[in-house]
Parts: structure tokens; C-alpha cells; sequence
């Protein structure tokens, strides 16, 4: 049984599987499985589930790691972390940019990079933060390691798959798919269009960008919440043109539209340095990244390190532009941004590594204070958070609910937790996705999502490499990935919102646009190769 299977960009066909068969395109033998690798996920079972319950125990009864030095319990805290991680990772050979590794990579940043400022720097690591609890620093620990240690035993109910199994769950792309690819990619250069123009209309007549122009970061979001920015212009620079970016690398076949992906990327990025925003620019890049990996570009260890240094620059680098109006920006400016010399910030005179850490610390005061407060003084919040957040999967809910004389008075967890942190201040450090789900359900919650995170990436990955002839499920699956990478530093409406919106979009938008289905010419840059059984 032979089936005809796209190439693979530069390296000669695509690969039958993400397990080093990358480049692949000869006949694939029976024998070609991993029964060692399945033979060692079955036996990490057992003591995965035994630590998994530990730790749940731990979080329970509310204490910390049975270490005495805060230093010798962050070393294990990373050190558990980054080796669940790398478990999961090797046991499936996942890439580097596979869905699962930017999750874990992204949750291991947000949740350990304090505990690592600590190994540098003591207790001067959390001189930024205005409430310190070291009690509460200590118990957040164990609630850390639950969430990746859970994350590692969803990964493992997952069975291990080798190239035979892969290549027999792939199918070339019919005519009906490629008609689909042409008609999605011509929607992903509207929406691209449209919030271009919109950004550009709205700034030359004095709204959106001209408030960060005229006062930076904190103008610019000043106006928003205050309403003076248009919710359309608002929604169009966070979401539908990072959105029509990843629209626009899902439906690439070719070197060109693989370039076209990539450079449509650099103007994003520029409007999100100008308002400030770090979170867009980097999940979009690292998505984008990923999913250039699955339409076919080659990228080695080589470019993922560059990726990973981009990200790296651009974290504090943003953070330290936020002081300055886009209208006194200049050489120096940002050469002072990118070195950590920008009086008032909190990199001032940071090393590189020192200045990221310190970038990425802030959320864990969030998990700080909720295991501070919860249970002791507030309840868990028995999901009514998540059930809170399913609103903003309601359509135009800013016109149809006040027609229909409904109010939603919700209080999201990223102002609940202001409150206990900062009192009286509009704007703090977001949320962070391990403390809400505490915050719902204790250890449980925290135990039931970070299982289905394994579980269900792992199993999305597999989708998104034997599904690639498929340009709206890629799509899809690209939104909602980058929505989730947002959500790690956020509430749940983020993903609620990409599950939503993301499927008009991919799925219904399309459908009243015209496309021709008898088309079948082979797809630019791509060769045939023939997968025998």
C-alpha cells in the first residue's frame, strides 16, 4: 500500500515521525518501532504517580518541602522541574518547538526564575517585590512541582508511537484541502490587512498608538481601560493579528510563504514593542517558530538557541521601553533598553541573565499570596472563576448582554489577587495560571489540569504533525497554542476567547467565502515520496 506524501522543504521529504525520523522518506520497515521507549513509560508510571500523590499531600497540608534552607529547596524545585520536563521530552522525542516543550518551557520561566535569582543572588532576588511572604514563597514550591510533576504523568498515559504508526496515520492533502489552504490563507491576509489599517487609521487621528507615542506603556493602557481606545483597535493588536500571522504559517507550503510568514512577523512585533505588551510578541514568535517546524522548515538545535536568545533579548528589553514614549525613542534608548541601563526600571544595571530573571519573577508573587490566603483566609473557589470566564466566549457579549438587561459582575482572579498585593493600585504582576488553578480546586485542581496539559498537547502534537495536510485544523491548533502560552501569566477567558473566536474564524469564516474544489496541482516546493507499508 503506497500513498503519495508531501516533501519536506530542504531535507527531502517529510518525516514520518517527530522521533528522530525527521527527513525520512524511504520505505519504512516493520520493525521500525520503540517497544524500549514503551517499555519505560509503563515503569515511570509507577513511581510518577507515587511522587505525583506526595506532592498532592504536601499541598494539602499546606506545608513546604521537608528541606530547611529556602536556597537547598529552590535548587530542588528547578531541578525537579527542568527534570520532569526533559523526561517527557525524551521519552516521545518531542522538539524543542513541540507543543508541549513551549508549555513546559514557558510555565518553567514564570514559575522557577525567582527560585534561580535566589541561587544568585539571595534574598536581594525579591527586592523588587513589594509583599514578601517567605512562608508563603516556601509552600508555593511544593505546588509548583505538583504541576509538573502531574504534567509528566499525563505525558505518560500517552503511548509512545513510532514512525510506522505515524506514517500510517498521515494522508496527502485531497483537492478539498488544498481548495481550503488557498481560500484560509486569502482570510489570514485580510484579517492582516484590516487590523493593519485599522492600527494606522486610529493613530494618525490621535487614538491607539498616538497615546504610547505621546506617554509610553502607561498611557497607552491608561487609555484602554479608560475606554479611549476603540475595543476593536484594542482587540486587533493583542489578538487577530497575531492570530492572521498564525493563519498565514499554517497554510505556508513553500520557501516564499514561509518567508512571507516571517517577515509580515517583524511589523507585529514593532507595534507590540511600542505598547508595551511582552507577552504577544513572544508566544506569537515561539508559535509561529513551531509551526513554520511543522509545514516543513528546517530547524535545528541551531535556530531553536537563536529563537531562545531573541526571546531572551526581548523580554527585559520591552519591559525597559515601557518607561520611555515611543516619541523620545532613540539609538541610544534602545541600546540602553537592551543593556539594562534605563534609570527607574528594575533591571537598572542588571547582567543579562540577571535582568531576564528579574523579568520574568513577578508572576510568582501571585502564586505567593493566593497559597498565603487560600484556604486559611478565603475558600477555594470550586471553579466558579472558569465558569466566569466562559462569558467571553459569547460573540459581540458587549452589545447583545446590556439589550438583554444582563450584568456579569465578575471579580477575575488577577484583580482579586491586586487586592491582597497591591490595594488601591489599578494594575499589578496578571495572574498566573498554576495559582488559579489552586486557587479553584487546592492540589486537585492543580493535579486535573496540568494531567490533561500532558495529555492533551502530547496528543495535539501528534495531530499537528499527522494532520499537517489539514490547514484549518493547523490553524486551529496554532491559535489555541499561543492563547495557552498566554494563559501560563494569565486567567483562563484567554483560552476560552482562542477556543472561541479562533474557530469562527478558521472554520465558519471561510466557509462563505467561494473556493475552487477540483484544483489538485501538486503544492509549490514539494516532492513526492511514496510511504510503503
Amino acid at each position: 500500500m503506497t500513498g503519495a506524501a508531501w516533501g519536506r522543504g530542504g531535507n527531502g521529504g517529510r518525516p514520518v515521525g517527530d522521533d528522530g525520523a525527521r527527513g525520512w522518506t524511504g520505505p519504512v520497515p516493520m520493525a521500525m518501532g520503540a517497544p524500549p521507549r514503551e517499555y519505560a513509560r509503563v515503569v515511570l508510571l509507577v513511581p510518577a504517580t507515587l511522587v505525583t500523590a506526595w506532592l498532592a499531600l504536601l499541598v494539602l497540608r499546606h506545608e513546604p518541602l521537608p528541606v530547611d534552607d529556602l536556597g537547598a529547596a529552590a535548587t530542588i524545585t528547578a531541578l525537579f522541574c527542568v527534570g520532569a520536563t526533559a523526561t517527557a521530552l525524551a521519552l516521545h522525542r518531542l522538539h524543542l518547538l513541540s507543543f508541549p516543550a513551549l508549555f513546559a518551557g514557558v510555565t518553567l520561566l514564570f514559575t522557577c526564575s525567582p527560585l534561580l535569582l535566589y541561587r544568585l543572588e539571595g534574598y536581594d532576588a525579591f527586592s523588587i517585590w513589594e509583599f514578601v511572604d517567605l512562608t508563603s514563597v516556601l509552600v508555593a514550591m511544593p505546588v509548583i512541582m505538583l504541576g509538573f510533576s502531574a504534567f509528566l504523568l499525563g505525558a505518560l498515559l500517552v503511548p509512545t508511537r513510532g514512525p510506522v504508526a505515524l506514517a500510517r496515520s498521515w494522508r496527502p492533502p485531497s483537492p478539498a484541502d488544498l481548495a481550503r489552504r488557498r481560500v484560509l490563507r486569502q482570510v489570514g491576509f485580510v484579517i492582516y490587512a484590516v487590523c493593519a489599517g485599522l492600527i494606522l487609521a486610529s493613530t494618525l487621528t490621535g487614538q491607539g498608538l498616538a497615546f504610547a507615542f505621546e506617554g509610553g506603556y502607561s498611557a497607552y493602557h491608561g487609555a484602554k481601560r479608560a475606554g479611549d481606545i476603540s475595543r476593536l483597535v484594542g482587540v486587533s493588536v493583542a489578538h487577530l493579528l497575531p492570530w492572521s500571522l498564525l493563519i498565514l504559517t499554517a497554510t505556508s507550503v513553500s520557501r516564499r510563504e514561509r518567508r512571507q510568514a516571517v517577515l509580515l512577523t517583524a511589523p507585529f512585533v514593532l507595534v507590540m514593542l511600542a505598547v508595551g505588551d511582552r507577552g504577544g510578541p513572544i508566544a506569537t514568535m515561539a508559535v509561529v517558530a513551531s509551526g513554520l517546524y511543522l509545514v516543513g522548515s528546517r530547524v535545528g538545535w541551531g535556530r531553536v538557541l537563536g529563537i531562545g536568545l531573541v526571546i531572551a533579548f526581548l523580554i527585559p528589553t520591552i519591559l525597559n521601553l515601557r518607561q520611555v514614549p515611543i516619541s523620545d525613542w532613540s539609538t541610544d534608548t534602545i541600546v540602553n533598553a537592551a543593556t539594562n541601563r534605563v534609570e527607574g526600571t528594575n533591571t537598572f544595571r542588571d547582567d543579562p541573565i540577571t535582568g531576564f530573571l528579574v523579568s520574568m519573577s513577578s508572576p510568582y508573587q501571585t502564586l505567593m499570596a493566593t497559597v498565603g490566603v487560600v484556604p486559611a483566609q478565603e475558600p477555594y473557589h470550586m471553579g466558579r472563576d472558569y465558569l466566569g470566564s466562559l462569558v467571553v466566549a459569547i460573540p459581540f457579549r458587549s452589545v447583545i448582554l446590556p439589550f438583554l438587561g444582563a450584568e456579569i459582575d465578575r471579580l477575575p482572579p488577577s484583580q482579586w489577587v491586586l487586592q491582597i498585593l497591591h490595594p488601591g493600585r489599578k494594575a499589578g504582576p496578571g495572574y498566573l495560571q498554576l495559582a488559579e488553578a489552586y486557587l479553584q480546586f487546592g492540589a486537585a485542581g492543580v493535579v486535573a489540569l496540568y494531567l490533561l496539559f500532558g495529555w492533551s498537547l502530547t496528543r495535539l502534537w501528534r495531530s499537528a504533525l499527522a494532520r499537517v495536510s489539514d490547514p484549518r485544523l493547523l490553524s486551529f491548533l496554532l491559535i489555541v497554542m499561543m492563547e495557552t502560552l498566554l494563559w501560563v501569566r494569565n486567567s483562563s477567558t484567554l483560552i476560552v476567547r482562542a477556543v472561541a473566536w479562533g474557530w469562527v474564524l478558521v472554520y465558519v469564516l471561510p466557509a462563505f467565502l467561494p473556493r475552487a474544489e477540483g484544483s489538485a496541482e501538486p503544492l509549490p516546493g514539494r516532492r513526492a515520496v511514496a510511504l510503503t507499508r
